[in-house]
């Protein structure tokens, strides 16, 4: 569930990037821990090295996901969104002048960026969408069928296997909906021939096209 395709850290510990990746200070986070949130001052950019942390917006009691970062994404203390570890982690992280001046002689660093911005506005869109035009069942059938077409392993059946790595209330998280609806739901696609559940976060796809009409929205 990454926003970048590539691995950014993995850019950076190239040679000709040797002064970027040096300003980068390395720092550690429990799982549950808060990586920045809406009240922080400080602008600094960071990447993850270990571990995944969920992004979300929160008012008032509710919450809305833009989705997960995990290693080699890149992302900003300066906005609206909390930043939150799902899992023990460690970024490098620095401030967002002395980035913006490292990156200038890097062009791939910047079109990262840009790319992160971009999967996140996508998120944003998504929501909005799903909010407007989906119930949960077709919130579930767009991030399943949305991992299967874009990380998904193709078996000798044709099926196709998806790692998530979520719990149930995780991804409950994610659709903004509560464990017992979401297990419910899956139970259902099961049920349906749609998915298989292996384990922990890992899925059998079986029908992708069956997933997808599920995913499209009723207008």
């Amino acid at each position: 569930m990454k926003f970048l395709q590539e691995d950014l850290l993995h850019h950076l510990q190239r040679e000709e990037f040797a002064e970027l990746y040096a300003s980068l200070i390395r720092r550690s986070y429990s799982k549950g821990a808060f990586i920045c949130h809406p009240t922080n001052d400080a602008n600094r950019i960071f990447i993850i090295a270990r571990g995944r942390a969920r992004a979300y917006l929160g008012y008032e009691d509710k919450e809305f996901n833009l989705g997960i970062l995990s290693k080699g994404d890149i992302y900003t203390t300066h906005t609206r969104a909390y930043v939150q570890a799902l899992d023990e982690m460690e970024i490098l992280i620095t401030d967002a002048m002395t980035f913006r001046r490292k990156m200038l002689g890097d062009p791939e660093v910047a079109k990262s960026m840009v790319g992160v911005l971009g999967s996140m506005l996508s998120a944003a869109f998504q929501i909005i969408e799903g909010l407007a035009f989906k119930d949960v069942n077709s919130r579930l059938a767009t991030l399943l069928a949305g991992e299967a077409a874009n990380h998904g392993i193709t078996n000798a059946n044709g099926e196709i296997i998806i790692q998530i790595d979520l719990s149930v209330e995780q991804i409950a998280g994610l659709l903004g909906s509560t464990r017992q609806t979401v297990s419910t739901l899956l139970n259902d696609l099961s049920r349906q021939g749609l998915i298989k559940r292996l384990d922990r976060g890992r899925f059998l796809i079986c029908n992708l096209q069956g997933l997808e009409a599920i995913a499209a929205p009723t207008l």
